[in-house]
């Protein structure tokens, strides 16, 4: 019990060395991430340059590109094939990781991979966002650092948490939403030392991309509020769109999980599905180009210029289909950026709509273009504290907190009674994870620490009400800062960190069973 006792005061004791090693995390995540967005903003505008230039007049043109886009998706498939731990946006492999169930084993040469492979991917028109790859990026440095300075496996997942926040505030400007976002979907549960080391490593990685891209916001955004609209009118057109927007982020998730299984499902070799794949990227660069990379530059091209309805709703449902063939493929590219695209093109359609019928103006269209953008993200990932403080970062549009506030609320809760659940549990649930880990005649007991949520299955049980697992001991309850000595009719309450001490090879199978009965069913 001593040597618990020891473990538990070593979990819990402040450690400058580690918020050292989180601050050493955020700026060399915030460098790579850096580099990372400005690979994919040069490359971006070559791809474009190179397309308005070309015709149909020019085939032999046409054919050379043609085949570097093939040779592009070649290239790619094979850095899959060779990490696959790098594929997609890398968000479901942070959390295995943390929850133990994956291991990061060539983390360097993975790392180099997931940045050569998400440049010439989503450089190549692939509909993929930059943030889901930046935040492995993240972690793969946390997880360096972890390595180098022979950090415990908590003061590892500290680590890996801090590089998840590094990467996401470097890839938008955006440090609250990186903290929050880590906390929120990835560790899944907050205390005072975790809250320091996202932070830093944040603020650090945030402060490291502003020497390269310069203190404005992402999105270049001029909101003026609509006073002489009624408020209370406005309120229920807030409700409306909420609900609205909760039914389209249930298609997205659908169309990316239907994706995923007909592309696995195809029976033909996976470098000819690859091929079509980037036959269509080919295309779309020629005849569509603004669904093609992130769509960093049609959300701005929204907000300041005029649409017609019928072209906004052609360029949504393509920019959806592609995005979803595109992360089928598993190349390194996330589903943030695209989610807000499309969420701004509901929130142009629908302001549009309003503006034709209600005549409110095109002041008030931008407003449903910041609001689909929340709401989207809310609905499709169920993370609103996140959603509403990313758009806040990115748009600078403060004034409308209370609107992004009620439209996530919405949109959380539609969704919640659609009974859809959050798309990175969901593609985490779909990711193969690694089987062995831990050499078992090497074991050695660990400790994890689990918290006790609101409402969950454990909220107001005693500890024997409880079947746990076999080999799990249940050494000390963290409640409001204080350890105490659990007994079995101890009654655990929300809020409470529980810490268990348990033999290395089953961490993984029992954080993850633990996890899923300490969240609200």
């Amino acid at each position: 019990m001593n040597d618990a006792k020891s473990m538990v005061e070593k979990l819990y004791k402040g450690n400058g060395k580690l918020y050292l090693a989180c601050l050493c995390v955020g700026l060399i995540t915030g460098a790579i991430v850096s580099c990372y967005r400005w690979g994919l903003g040069k490359i971006g505008v070559i791809r474009r340059e190179y397309f308005s230039e070309v015709n149909l007049n020019n085939p032999m043109a046409l054919l050379k590109v043609w085949a570097l886009f093939i040779g592009i998706g070649l290239i790619v498939n094979y850095l899959f094939k060779k990490f696959p731990k790098t594929s997609g946006s890398g968000i479901p492999q942070v959390k295995g990781l943390i929850l133990g169930r994956i291991d990061y084993k060539n983390w360097f040469f993975e790392l180099i991979s997931k940045f050569v492979a998400g440049v010439l991917g989503i450089g190549a028109g692939l509909s993929l966002g930059r943030e889901g790859p930046s935040v492995q990026l993240g972690s793969y440095v946390g997880y360096g650092v972890s390595k180098l300075f022979k950090k415990d496996t908590v003061e590892r997942n500290y680590l890996l948490t801090s590089g998840s926040s590094a990467g996401l505030s470097g890839a938008f400007g955006a440090p609250l939403a990186g903290v929050m976002f880590s906390i929120e979907e990835i560790h899944k549960y907050l205390n005072g030392k975790l809250l320091i080391c996202a932070f830093v490593s944040s603020i650090a990685a945030d402060f490291v991309g502003r020497r390269v891209f310069g203190v404005q916001t992402s999105f270049d955004i001029v909101i003026k509020y609509p006073l002489d609209i009624n408020p209370y009118f406005q309120f229920f057109l807030y409700i409306i769109f909420g609900v609205i927007i909760a039914f389209f982020g249930k298609l997205f998730t659908v169309s990316l999980v239907k994706s995923q299984d007909i592309f696995n499902g195809i029976k033909l070799p996976r470098e000819i599905k690859v091929c079509f794949v980037m036959t269509v990227s080919f295309i779309l660069c020629f005849v569509l180009p603004e669904v093609t990379g992130g769509g960093h530059d049609l959300v701005e091209s929204l907000i300041h210029q005029k649409a017609i309805i019928y072209t906004l709703i052609i360029i949504f449902i393509v920019k959806l289909f592609f995005t979803s063939i595109s992360y089928a493929t598993g190349f390194a590219g996330g589903i943030f950026l695209p989610m807000l695209v499309l969420g701004a093109i509901i929130g142009k359609i629908f302001g549009e709509c309003l503006d034709l019928f209600a005549a409110t103006g095109a002041d008030f269209t931008v407003h449903w273009i910041v609001l689909g953008m929340a709401a989207y993200f809310v609905a499709v990932v169920r993370a609103p504290i996140t959603g509403v403080i990313l758009i806040l970062e990115m748009t600078g549009s403060f004034h409308l907190l209370l609107a992004l506030t009620t439209v996530s609320v919405v949109s959380f809760y539609v969704t919640e009674l659609l009974g859809q659940q959050p798309v990175y549990d969901i593609l985490y649930d779909r990711m193969k994870k690694d089987d062995n880990l831990v050499d078992e005649e090497n074991q050695e007991k660990v400790t994890i620490e689990l918290p006790v949520m609101a409402e969950s299955l454990l909220d107001g049980k005693a500890i024997s009400e409880i079947i746990w697992p076999e080999e799990v001991l249940i050494i000390a309850i963290i409640r409001n800062g204080v350890e105490k000595i659990p007994k079995g009719r101890t009654v655990m309450m929300a809020g409470d960190i529980l810490v268990l001490l348990l033999p290395e090879k089953i961490v993984g199978e029992v954080k993850e069973s633990l996890m899923k009965h300490t969240s609200v069913e």
